[in-house]
């Protein structure tokens, strides 16, 4: 038996998906080893790999979109593009985007985790283009 999930149908699951989730992001520091572990759930079991911790600072992801990519099968989500504060000595290792179910660390549900183009100093601040921050292929 063949199995083809449509197009539509994962535009489907992605909106009821990620309607009515608060996403936010904040920035890790100290390393990137260990943050790829598809079983971290919380904000907190992040922030309890060694070496890792969470920069103070949250951002609200704005403009939210979803858009079914019939060419390339796939579809994607995307939000506005973030800048945090500068943090003169701070390094970002990556970044965190998160469900804020509340205002607690071990209730703040991970969606994906990145560290492609980190570290990157904060001193001047940090500006995250997000380009399709979920892609469902």
């Amino acid at each position: 038996m063949a199995e083809t999930v449509t197009n539509k149908g994962k535009y489907l699951i992605a909106t009821v998906g990620l309607n009515g989730l608060t996403l936010k992001m904040a920035a890790f520091t100290g390393t990137q080893t260990g943050v790829h572990n598809a079983d971290l759930d919380t904000v907190a079991d992040l922030d309890a790999v060694t070496s890792v911790a969470i920069h103070s600072e949250r951002l609200s992801l704005a403009s939210l979109t979803v858009t079914e990519d019939d060419a390339n099968d796939r579809v994607n989500a995307d939000a506005a593009n973030l800048s945090f504060a500068a943090a003169p000595g701070v390094t970002a290792q990556g970044v965190v985007i998160y469900h804020e179910v509340s205002a607690a660390d071990a209730s703040r549900q991970i969606i994906v985790i990145y560290t492609t183009g980190f570290p990157q100093p904060m001193d001047g601040g940090l500006n995250i283009t997000v380009t399709v921050y979920l892609r469902l292929n």
